[in-house]
């Protein structure tokens, strides 16, 4: 039975990384079909369905033939040792996460799948039995191999089943939770201040957690917490009463889930970075998009606050949606124009080492300077000076601050190596994040300026052309470009070749492992490397 150990190491990895393709899709049956769709090669494993179908030919003729049926447990076991050297994990840029959720669907779904080996296995040996005569052992391995076949094959539908027929527990489950995390916000006795936004929200997050916390007990959602249970989580895991602030940052990826989080939350505090088509895929129009993201100033109090940012024509459109509506609004901007802006930002100086600028409110005036790159990162800024004003900070300790921010993880993060400028901003997916990172990149004086990105996603019928517009945009900046995944770039590439930028200077990774290797030939001392967006493994090319 050695045989069984490596085909059923490889069967068991297909389950694992289905399992983590639904946990990524945030266990929604509907997106996991369309992954299947589109990588059905990946999903029926045909070149394991190849060589273990081979294998029960084998055994089928070595029961015909002298030879002892140990025979066929040699090549059964040499063909999965091969399989089981050449298999390639869809986990590559995270791992499964083993919550509980996780592993009551990896039950379901290997119960599952064994009954199914079994019946099949059973089936096989009773049907070879009737049909030839041959020993035991040999039947009982080819039956084996063939119930390990259909497991692994069906992996896909297995897992689907699974998860819908958990559906209903799991929904009671997450209620529960909500439940829970309800009666412990009525009790909490803090302020909440929630965010959100296509872009610019996690940053905004950051910025306004660390300007209070050099006054007041803070706590902040973690990095990537932004989701509705994650949200459930830090509440009835995290949160203490001695916190005198809770910074909220909350995301959407479908109408209503902010209000369903507010609902929780009831913020008094709102803040509207920006709204774009980032998740357009998800929404259908930018007018689903902007209404989701109203659902944060629709939940706020009478006495609440909602800051907007009114260089965004959309966030400036529903700030005065909400002004008919009698909420309380402020404004914040850059510019010297005759807006009634609350915070204004003016006399802007952008360099590769940061900005500075002059901040005037109903409070004062004073100058900022800091170490965050990027005309936008002044925006998230005054967003966040807007609601530490609120909370009684005076301006000049605003400024200090201000002055020792450091960038949030993974957004336009600054690193140095070996006389290499690194800019990290895998964090940003959206259009208009990325045209303004390349704008930081043209700042930086000196060697090559090199992009590395596997494009924009989750853009609907428009994903084609801005990934386009980001080729055309990169041309007039960089010195070389290294796309990651050829067919999802493939728009990208056309928008480089439009802008006239030379095919030579463009290198194609397949994934990510693969960009050090292309870096390689082409990055030397004093370049400047910015890595711009990171797709999850739901977007990996295999060949």
């Amino acid at each position: 039975m050695t045989g069984l150990v490596p085909y059923m190491a490889v069967v068991v990895m297909r389950y694992l990384d289905l399992i983590y393709l639904i946990q990524l899709e945030r266990y929604n049956s509907t997106r996991l079909c369309g992954w299947i769709a589109r990588h059905w090669g990946i999903a029926l494993d045909g070149r394991g369905a190849l060589v273990q179908t081979a294998v029960l030919v084998a055994g089928i003729l070595l029961a015909e033939s002298p030879l002892p049926a140990i025979t066929f447990y040699i090549v059964w076991l040499a063909a999965g040792m091969w399989l089981r050297a050449r298999w390639s994990s869809l986990q590559v840029s995270q791992r499964l996460q083993w919550t509980p959720r996780t592993v009551r669907l990896a039950a379901v779904a290997f119960v599952l799948a064994g009954a199914m080996m079994f019946v099949t296995s059973w089936l096989a040996v009773v049907l070879l039995s009737r049909l030839m005569v041959a020993p035991r052992v040999l039947l009982v391995g080819i039956g084996l191999a063939a119930g390990l076949l259909v497991m692994s094959e069906v992996a896909a539908g297995m897992v689907l089943v699974a998860n819908l027929s958990l559906a209903p527990l799991e929904h009671a489950i997450n209620r529960r939770f909500y439940a829970q995390a309800h009666a412990r916000m009525r009790q909490y006795p803090g302020e909440i201040i929630g965010i959100t936004g296509s872009y610019g929200k996690t940053t905004t997050k950051f910025i306004t957690a660390a300007l209070l916390q050099r006054r007041y007990s803070v706590f902040k959602t973690p990095d990537g917490v932004n989701t509705t249970m994650g949200i459930v989580r830090v509440v009835r895991e995290a949160l203490r009463d001695d916190h005198q602030f809770f910074v909220v940052e909350v995301a959407a990826y479908g109408p209503g889930e902010i209000r369903e989080v507010c609902e929780i939350l009831r913020p008094r505090l709102g803040i509207l970075t920006a709204v774009g088509v980032q998740h357009l895929e998800r929404f259908g129009t930018p007018e689903r998009i902007a209404e989701a993201k109203y659902e944060l100033i629709d939940s706020l109090p009478p006495d609440g606050l909602a800051i907007v940012n009114a260089d965004d024509p959309v966030c400036l459109r529903l700030a005065e949606r909400a002004r008919q509506e009698g909420r309380r609004v402020l404004l914040y901007g850059i510019g010297e124009d005759e807006r009634a802006l609350g915070v204004r930002g003016k006399d802007v100086k952008l360099s590769s080492k940061g900005s500075a600028f002059r901040v005037e409110t109903e409070h004062g005036a004073a100058m900022f300077e800091t170490r965050l790159l990027g005309g936008w990162n002044i925006g998230n800024i005054l967003g966040a000076t807007a609601a530490a004003l609120e909370c009684g900070m005076p301006l000049e300790e605003i400024a200090d601050g201000v002055r020792t921010l450091a960038p949030a993880p993974k957004r336009l993060e600054i690193r140095e190596e070996g006389g290499v400028i690194k800019l990290i901003d895998v964090a940003n997916a959206n259009p208009r994040g990325a045209q303004m990172a390349l704008d930081v990149l043209s700042q930086f004086e000196g060697g090559s300026k090199i992009l590395i990105t596997p494009g924009l996603v989750e853009l609907g019928q428009i994903e084609a052309e801005e990934n386009r517009r980001l080729g055309r945009a990169a041309a007039a900046v960089c010195d070389y470009v290294v796309l990651v995944g050829p067919q999802q770039t493939q728009p990208l590439r056309e928008g480089l070749r439009e802008a006239g930028f030379s095919g030579s200077r463009v290198l194609i990774a397949r994934h990510a492992d693969e960009v050090a290797d292309c870096l390689k030939a082409i990055v030397c001392e004093g370049d400047v490397l910015l890595y711009e967006n990171r797709l999850p493994d739901t977007y990996l090319e295999f060949a």
